[in-house]
């Protein structure tokens, strides 16, 4: 298993209030690219249009990205995987 589909399965293996976060976040696709996973999610108080998270290799830690758009509107650093679910309270839906 690489590394992005690592990142894939840790984001549905978290749980919020039961159900696997990306389909609690509405998400039904995802790109995958150099160590970043990135994936499209349902409407949100924040507006926000996708997630990015990105595996930090020297510090064995993740990075996720917030856009609208094409524009990144927050960022969160030194994530874990049990972290995960703080992108549903980052976007506003928990």
């Amino acid at each position: 298993m690489n590394i992005e589909q690592t990142i894939l399965y840790q984001l549905n293996q978290t749980k919020v209030n039961g159900f696997p976060l990306l389909k609690y976040i509405g998400t039904k696709s995802a790109t995958m690219g150099a160590d970043t996973v990135t994936i499209p999610v349902g409407k949100n108080p924040k507006g926000i249009t996708s997630v990015g998270v990105q595996y930090m290799v020297m510090y064995d830690t993740y990075k996720i990205y917030y856009f609208k758009g094409n524009s990144v509107v927050n960022t969160q650093s030194d994530m874990y995987c049990d972290n995960f679910d703080s992108i549903a309270r980052e976007l506003g839906v928990l």
